[in-house]
């Protein structure tokens, strides 16, 4: 077992942002298990705020992004950055809902449930591409 490098894609919304006929969160999972994207997860927060835009004037409430007092939500998705990137259009497509989609570079030990579970998505080849991005 070793440390690779891989990318997290946390997106910041609220249960009440609303994707066609469902929570804008459950689209973007369903979004996620469609691409065969590694593994996220969801955690609805007890509490947030966010910068509620009003005219000219901008003040900070005990609201979240959503514009309402409803339950904050954080979607954190674990893969390699080019399969993290298949999402990019879905969130791009959906840029007018109220979330925030950050990137970041991370570093995680490679089990053999990892293994596992490229082997069950049909994506071993990518095992090898983790030691190749490793190195850079």
């Amino acid at each position: 077992m070793k440390f690779v490098k891989i990318y997290s894609l946390r997106i910041y919304t609220a249960e009440d942002v609303v994707c066609g006929d469902e929570p804008f969160y459950r689209a973007l999972l369903e979004e996620c298990r469609r691409q065969k994207i590694a593994g996220g997860t969801l955690v609805r927060a007890e509490e947030g705020y966010g910068a509620e835009v009003r005219g000219m004037e901008e003040s900070i409430r005990g609201i979240v992004f959503s514009g309402s007092y409803d339950r904050p939500v954080v979607v954190e998705i674990c893969d390699s950055y080019d399969t993290l990137a298949r999402l990019f259009p879905f969130l791009e497509k959906h840029g007018d809902l109220h979330f925030l989609a950050v990137i970041e570079a991370k570093h995680a030990l490679f089990t053999r449930y990892m293994d596992e579970c490229a082997r069950r998505l049909g994506r071993e080849d990518e095992v090898h591409l983790l030691d190749r991005l490793d190195s850079q």
